[in-house]
């Protein structure tokens, strides 16, 4: 691949990475209007409206269908759907229970659980100030623990979960993120039409008694789902996964601006002394990660961006526009990766 198609992909690896990024920060927006669905329910809507529509997509392009694979790739969708199941349902809950503090801060938390999963599992250099920034991270989620008189449940299972899924995004890159999102969706599946029959024989399903309205905007969890998770997939094997971790905070800071503005929750001082300290700690990891980061000026002939992904073609995300890069990405260490999904 030659430079300037290097740097484009880039580029548009990153576009991609901050689209989904704001597009998950407003989602409590979303599951506000829709308080009174269970947590559940509204799981298995986002599973079966993001199988529907993955489907249809994929049913119009024999090039996508090609890509479907055998059992092994479906093998390796589990854990992602484990994952993100795992997430939906997590977030769900802390947006329609008063809670969309905890899940800002779950989310804030990310960048530095992110970084310690890149120095632990992918080799990635751990410096002074990324010590420094961890330490901070932890710190402040101690206080916030203190602040809530016990482990803030939501923002850890929010923080683990997301953070794993962008690590094995890392590990195992996918060809085609429609195609990877669609087979996680199927994994989920069965889980979802079993809870729909469950409730149908309850005559307790939300989707119909609550009238069309509110229907509408459960099928619209198909596309709110699929569009930014598909993004978010995207960019995963295009960026580094430090470089991600600092982006990863537009999405709690576009949260904790709902909760505190539109859902007026409460900011204690405790609360904002344990969010300051990780604060600091997102602005010392922002500093170590563009410390070393040469800066490439438009026109100033220095050497373009140079990632290598060996053995991908990345593809999907249809629409996503090339963003210029002026950021050059080097990977300290040489990985081995595992096959592609």
């Amino acid at each position: 691949m030659n430079p300037n198609d290097q740097k484009q992909k880039e580029g548009a690896g990153y576009a991609a990475l901050l689209v989904a990024l704001c597009w998950w920060g407003l989602m409590p927006l979303y599951y506000w209007h829709l308080k009174e669905v269970s947590a559940p329910e509204m799981l298995a809507h986002r599973v079966f409206w993001s199988f529907a529509l993955l489907s249809a997509v994929i049913a119009l392009k024999p090039a996508l269908r090609r890509q479907i694979g055998g059992w092994r790739t479906f093998a390796l969708a589990l854990l992602p759907a484990i994952l993100l199941s795992g997430n939906w349902v997590v977030y769900i809950l802390a947006s329609v229970s008063g809670n969309a503090l905890q899940a800002s801060l779950g989310y804030f938390l990310n960048p530095l659980m992110s970084a310690a999963l890149g120095i632990l599992f992918l080799k990635e250099r751990l410096n002074g100030l990324k010590a420094a920034a961890l330490a901070l991270g932890l710190a402040g989620t101690i206080v916030q623990c203190v602040a809530h008189g016990g482990v803030p449940m939501f923002a850890v299972m929010l923080t683990l979960t997301f953070s794993l899924l962008g690590l094995v995004r890392k590990v195992w890159p996918t060809r085609n993120a429609i195609v990877s999102t669609w087979r996680e969706t199927v994994v989920m599946m069965p889980l979802a039409l079993g809870y729909f029959g469950f409730l149908a024989s309850r005559h307790s399903l939300a989707f119909a008694s609550a009238g069309i309205d509110a229907a509408a905007l459960m099928m619209l969890a198909g596309p709110l789902t699929v569009v930014p998770l598909a993004l978010y997939a995207y960019a995963m094997p295009l960026v580094s996964l430090t470089e991600s971790a600092v982006m990863q905070y537009v999405t709690p800071t576009v949260t904790f601006i709902l909760a505190l503005t539109v859902f007026h929750e409460r900011l204690t001082a405790i609360d904002l002394t344990g969010y300051g300290l990780i604060w600091c700690g997102l602005a010392l990891a922002t500093y170590a990660t563009v410390r070393r980061r040469p800066i490439v000026l438009p026109g100033s002939g220095a050497a373009p961006a140079s990632v290598t992904q060996r053995g991908q073609s990345v593809q999907g995300a249809q629409g996503v526009v090339a963003a210029g890069q002026n950021v050059s990405l080097r990977p300290r260490t040489k990985r081995r990766q595992l096959p592609l999904a």
